[in-house]
């Protein structure tokens, strides 16, 4: 086979300078200027090697360039590169002398989708025998071993002009019959290699009257092949569909050079004159007669053209490049070009499947005309470019807020099990097409499966305290579209993080409910927590986090039927914040001079019923404006294990920006206060 490296994006093939002498003249050009040329105009030469005192150039092609991959082809580039003639003699062949007596194959397409054209022709009589001293040298020269004088014809036309041959010995074909048709459910083809390999009906299967003789475009069946006692020969030259070809080739594993071709897009214009040109050969390598050409066209290829616009060209060469230059370089490259109002318009060669649009048009002038001959100019940008992204710098702050506040970030798929979905949300998810596995089958509704999962896999290994978070996005369908929503979630475990000397605590709710405070107070969002009950939070340990009257996300304790679902032991703290919630709530910055004054810090002490919140109670106390007060917050809350009374204490900061407060004013301002939540709130004072 052909010897190439494959990469994602370039294939490093060896083309041989005499053979690209049969299609344009380079007698006066050193083997180093054509390198220099080819490098030029994007086929990168990686050496110059030697077969037989003639200089052979390994090229590193890319991969959409199927087109070049051929001593034809490559001569297209190096004659409008250089200027010159194609020389078409040897390839544009007239048709040897065609025997009547020469018993025809019949070729049916039964797939048009697949196999759009394919052109048979028959010889008789050949003498199967190794090739002409000028066959192997040239095919050894590119790095191809040859096999037969048969087999050997198809390497070489393939190799001389770029499209991939089939022989198959006549007689061993039932009927005799082509038939280019979809792969049969349980039909295996052993191909030449002499492994029995499946078809599908994605599979295209040249077959003849009784079974599967081939894999279409990528390899010939055992059945057929050409042995020493071949006598008949049937010729292929097929168009496939690419999908098609790419799809088999992966499927079985099996990579060819036919089948490296054909999923790139092979010339649907050429298989007569590259079957002509092989015949031409083959009688001369191994005698025999031939048939008429059979031309089956399922589908004709559709004609292509391009526009070039005039004021396009300009500004992609900065002026540089005249349409006079495009339309010259346009017509050595075979693409009949005609001016039209607005530039020049293209008729796209079969043989370029890479050019599509306008840009495609663009690149051929500049890597011709030459990069390095255009003006190095930046591209203008200004501050007025810039857009920024809400929600892009919003997930940044928060996680550097969380990273802060002692929190390390995960990472996690977006898709999960879809039982571990319904642990959070009663909605239905988004379900993956042929997922590999049942652990990836759906999109995620929530990050807080993913965090609980980390908790789970650090425990195993051994970590018993930890606090963690991910920004990410959820997915959620509706009737006619998919909503990505960008979230933030936190999840703690174990013990807090303390000086080694200090007595260790289990995380809380108000840990988490602290950081969620964190966020929440840095991003100057008005938030409250009011209490929920939700299926995956532990009684009485959960709240809703508000916003006005938008809720923007949850915090709590995950209930113990959910951990042991997860397999995780002890208690987990988590929070959840919608960031298109939290983004829509921002308020303003609003600066205020730092007093010069000293504050007086002072308590009040409530008990109070359970059903009385924190929340409400703080609310009450800053709807008051109490004079000089500016801050409040929970400073002790004590919760006994029976009873119905909790108590709570207040921490309360007074400051005057103009002024030292005496403690006595601040003692009868405090005092009031007290009296008023009193007789406002069901609370004792204490």
């Amino acid at each position: 086979s052909f010897i190439f490296h494959l990469s994602v994006e370039s294939a490093l093939m060896k083309i041989s300078r005499e053979w690209l002498g049969d299609y344009v003249d380079l007698t006066d050009l050193s083997d180093t200027e054509i390198a220099e040329k080819l490098t030029s105009i994007g086929h990168a030469v990686e050496a110059i090697e030697q077969h037989e005192g003639i200089g052979v150039f390994e090229i590193e092609f890319t991969t959409n360039r199927v087109d070049a991959m051929s001593h034809l082809g490559l001569a297209r580039e190096l004659a409008a590169a250089f200027g010159r003639e194609l020389l078409t003699g040897t390839y544009e062949v007239e048709s040897s002398t065609t025997d009547p007596a020469v018993e025809s194959v019949p070729i049916s397409i039964d797939a048009p989708e697949l196999c759009s054209r394919y052109t048979g022709l028959v010889i008789e009589g050949v003498t199967v025998r190794p090739s002409s001293h000028h066959v192997r040298s040239r095919l050894e020269s590119v790095g191809l071993r040859p096999i037969n004088n048969i087999v050997d014809v198809t390497n070489y036309i393939m190799t001389a002009v770029g499209h991939p041959l089939h022989a198959f010995d006549r007689d061993r074909l039932a009927g005799p019959e082509i038939r280019v048709r979809r792969g049969l459910a349980k039909e295996n083809i052993k191909t030449l290699d002499g492994q029995e390999r499946s078809a599908d009906e994605g599979t295209v299967v040249i077959a003849d009257a009784a079974r599967g003789v081939a894999f279409g475009g990528v390899m010939g069946g055992f059945d057929s092949e050409i042995t020493d006692s071949t006598r008949n020969v049937l010729l292929e030259c097929a168009h496939f569909a690419p999908s098609s070809i790419r799809g088999t080739s992966r499927r079985l594993g099996l990579k060819t050079d036919a089948s490296y071709r054909f999923e790139r897009g092979a010339d649907p214009d050429d298989t007569v004159a590259a079957i002509e040109q092989a015949a031409q050969i083959l009688l001369r390598e191994a005698g025999g007669r031939r048939g008429a050409v059979i031309d089956v066209i399922a589908q004709p290829a559709t004609p292509r053209t391009i526009v070039l616009r005039t004021s396009t060209l300009e500004q992609a060469s900065a002026g540089r490049i005249g349409m006079g230059y495009a339309i010259t370089l346009f017509a050595r490259l075979g693409m009949n070009p005609r001016t039209t109002a607005e530039g020049v318009e293209v008729a796209v060669p079969g043989y370029r499947g890479d050019l599509a649009e306008e840009t495609d048009l663009i690149e051929e002038v500049l890597r011709f005309y030459g990069f390095d001959h255009l003006p190095a100019v930046l591209p203008r940008v200004t501050s007025g470019d810039v857009r920024r992204d809400v929600i892009l710098e919003l997930e940044e702050t928060i996680r550097g807020l969380l990273a802060g506040s002692g929190l390390a970030e995960v990472i996690n798929y977006s898709f999960i099990q879809p039982s571990r979905n319904s642990d959070f949300s009663d909605e239905s998810p988004l379900g993956i097409a042929n997922a590999l596995t049942e652990n990836i089958a759906s999109m995620r509704l929530s990050l807080l499966p993913g965090l609980l999962e980390n908790v789970a896999f650090n425990l195993s290994y051994g970590t018993r305290d930890g606090g963690i978070f991910e920004v990410g996005r959820t997915y959620h369908a509706s009737a006619h579209e998919v909503t990505e929503v960008p979230r933030a979630a936190i999840a703690m475990f174990g013990s807090t993080p303390s000086h080694w000397g200090d007595p260790r605590r289990l995380f809380d709710y108000f840990d988490v409910k602290g950081v969620i405070e964190i966020i929440l107070k840095r991003l100057h969002v008005d938030g409250r927590f009011s209490q929920a009950e939700l299926p995956w939070m532990r009684r009485g340990k959960g709240a809703a986090v508000h916003a006005g009257d938008a809720r923007i996300g949850y915090v709590g304790v995950i209930a113990p039927e959910v951990s042991r679902r997860f397999e995780i032991k002890g208690e987990v703290m988590v929070a959840e914040l919608d960031l298109h919630g939290v983004a829509a709530s921002r308020k303003d910055w609003k600066m205020k001079p730092v007093s010069r004054f000293p504050g007086i810090p002072m308590v009040l002490s409530l008990v109070h019923a359970p059903s009385l919140s924190v929340e409400q109670v703080l609310e009450k106390v800053r709807s008051l404006e109490v004079p000089y007060l500016e801050e409040v917050g929970v400073r002790d809350r004590y919760v006994p294990e029976s009873g119905n009374e909790v108590k709570t204490t207040l921490g309360m900061w007074y400051q005057a920006a103009d002024q030292s407060l005496a403690q006595d004013q601040v003692a009868e301002i405090h005092q009031r206060l007290a009296v008023r939540i009193g007789e406002m709130l069901p609370v004792k004072i204490q």
